[in-house]
């Protein structure tokens, strides 16, 4: 009994709870609102930036890495004496220094006041190197500051010490008395016509001409590198690689004879970056030039990664930018200006409308566009467009001058009609056998000239007889080739009779037998003007004058291309620093480059 009533009682409880919840309220179950995790951006890895001394933000430069270049030549690793003329450049603008340089800051990584493009340099931008300032006392007289606290690489025998006048004066002589310098003055030589370097204190000297020269700057202190008595003291000369001691950025340590040449970076050297002024120069560790003489070779070197920098030729360029879209390119002046030179002592090319006729049957711009697809400038001589303040553009000239680089044939027609030739006459050109690609413009130019009544043989020869025929000037007709315009007053001097041999004679580089008593007397007051304003006024004229006689007859030359890797940092394809050419020219101290940027693009890592 007592077990049924628990049980009841039990189930009635059972029952009332359950009554109870049913009417409870409902229970609201609380919403959960996930919180949406903000992950916090994170810059992606990138360079570190900095300011440069111009306020701009910039990578900062990094230290460290190996820079390859070409050589081309197969004796590159022959001569290291920087006296001697022949020399390959690159075998001592690393090692040594000069009284100036290039102002790099006033180039493209710069202000870009100056262009960098081609090895001409003018004054202007010129900026101390082993000299801290200079003073032009007159056109025979220099006296130069130098530099304090500039220091010799630590080798034996020099160990480090400091470059002084001394050195400077050592240097004059050791080159004046050096029979392979272009400074050379043998014994026969009158001491009242020998040049004088003379000490005016540990830190000054003077430097003396007997003729005036207004090119006494590039010729004493941008042209000559300066080297320590110890070496020829010991070892007689500076030609073994083994000798080499001298105050610039890099110090040579390895030659393998027609195949390599390595530096490594000078720790001692003065300069800072202007554009850093805290980091001391250069940025690379090493520096290595391969010889490669082969072109297709120096291509596929470019392609594959395995040289940093090339000069590439015009008609591989397009080539280059679809195989390789990662490389940076700079299209540059061509030194080397083209043109057809001509025998003006004899008949018809005397008379300056003959010569004036040829000029107008070439279609310049044809060739340029159609033959060199677009890599060719037209106006390149008698000074090229380096030259700032003497070249005049081709849209600036005269309406007469300008038609002379361009394409008429009926006019002239109409000259040498004019000059007695009404029928037009046979001629020839010459050109060597070792540059095929001159035979085919000048197979284009054989077809213009007989639109005009020219009928002009192509004569292929033998290099050596080539060169014997334009230097003495025994050509038949006319000769195709090319002239190195790249220093002010060449042309107009050397080409034209300005700069004279022994004795009066004509200069042997004058192929073109040039007799222009006009240009010869403006040329001697030029080299009388100490005013470069007044220089560079007579000069543009002397150039337009030169144009309207048509000594030489031009011809378009083609662009030169340097290609270059993404990772070399601050560079922007500069390929002259004063005299020297290319990659040779002291660019390297201010490069440097990055390992990161390599390794993505290659896998390699040094």
């Amino acid at each position: 009994m007592k077990k049924r009533i628990v049980w009841l009682v039990v189930s009635c409880l059972m029952v009332l709870a359950l009554v109870l919840a049913s009417c409870a309220p409902a229970v609201v179950e609380e919403e959960v609102v996930e919180e949406e995790v903000v992950e916090e951006e994170v810059a992606p890895a990138g360079p570190e930036m900095v300011r440069d001394s111009m306020g701009r933000l910039v990578e900062k430069p990094q230290y460290g890495g190996t820079y390859t270049v070409v050589w081309y030549g197969p004796d590159a690793t022959l001569v290291f004496d920087p006296a001697i003329a022949t020399r390959p450049i690159p075998s001592t603008v690393h090692t040594y220094n000069r009284m100036c340089t290039a102002d790099w800051s006033k180039g493209p990584s710069g202000t870009n006041e100056c262009p960098f493009s081609s090895s001409y340099i003018a004054d202007e931008f010129l900026m101390g190197d082993l000299a801290e300032s200079w003073e032009i006392v007159d056109l025979q007289t220099m006296i130069f500051h130098l530099r304090q606290g500039v220091y010799w690489q630590n080798v034996p025998p020099v160990n480090g010490r400091e470059f002084t006048a001394d050195d400077v004066v050592f240097t004059a002589e050791y080159y004046r008395n050096h029979p392979q310098s272009t400074a050379y003055q043998g014994p026969d030589v009158p001491e009242e016509r020998r040049g004088k370097t003379t000490k005016i204190d540990k830190y000054t000297v003077e430097m003396w001409g007997p003729d005036p020269n207004v090119r006494m700057l590039h010729e004493t202190g941008n042209w000559r590198y300066y080297l320590p008595h110890e070496i020829a003291d010991t070892y007689g000369d500076f030609n073994d690689w083994k000798h080499q001691c001298g105050t610039g950025p890099f110090m040579l340590v390895d030659c393998v004879p027609d195949s390599s040449v390595t530096w490594k970076r000078n720790p001692n050297y003065y300069q800072m970056d202007p554009f850093h002024p805290q980091n001391s120069l250069p940025y690379i560790d090493k520096l290595k030039a391969i010889v490669i003489v082969d072109e297709s070779t120096r291509m596929a070197a470019l392609r594959t990664h395995k040289v940093d920098r090339v000069a590439v030729s015009w008609d591989k360029v397009e080539g280059m930018k679809e195989t390789n879209p990662e490389l940076l390119w700079r299209q540059v002046i061509n030194d080397n200006s083209h043109v057809i030179f001509v025998r003006t002592d004899i008949e018809p090319f005397s008379d300056v409308r003959v010569r004036q006729a040829i000029a107008l049957a070439i279609d310049q711009p044809g060739i340029a566009e159609e033959y060199y697809m677009g890599n060719a400038e037209i106006l390149q001589w008698p000074v090229n467009a380096s030259f700032v303040g003497h070249y005049t553009p081709l849209e600036e000239l005269p309406d007469n001058l300008r038609e002379l680089y361009e394409h008429h044939p009926d006019k002239a027609k109409a000259l040498l009609a004019e000059a007695g030739y009404p029928t037009g006459f046979k001629t020839e050109i010459m050109a060597p056998a070792t540059a095929p690609r001159w035979v085919d413009v000048l197979a284009i130019i054989k077809e213009q000239l007989a639109e005009a009544g020219i009928d002009a043989d192509i004569n292929v020869v033998e290099v050596t007889t080539f060169i014997s025929m334009l230097y003495g000037r025994t050509y038949p007709a006319m000769i195709y080739t090319y002239w190195s315009n790249n220093a002010l007053d060449d042309a107009f001097g050397w080409a034209h009779g300005g700069w004279v041999g022994e004795g009066g004679a004509m200069s042997v580089y004058n192929f073109s037998a040039v007799v222009d008593p006009a240009a010869v007397e403006l040329f001697d007051k030029v080299q009388a003007t100490a005013d470069p304003a007044e220089r560079e006024k007579m000069r543009k004229e002397e150039n337009l004058h030169e144009i309207e006689m048509v000594w030489e007859i031009p011809v378009p030359t083609e662009s030169a291309f340097v290609f270059y890797m993404p990772w070399i940092k601050g560079y922007k394809g500069e390929v002259g620093i004063g005299p020297d050419p290319g990659e040779n020219a002291g660019i390297v101290r201010y490069i440097w480059l990055d390992p990161d940027l390599k390794y993505e693009i290659t896998g390699v890592r040094e």
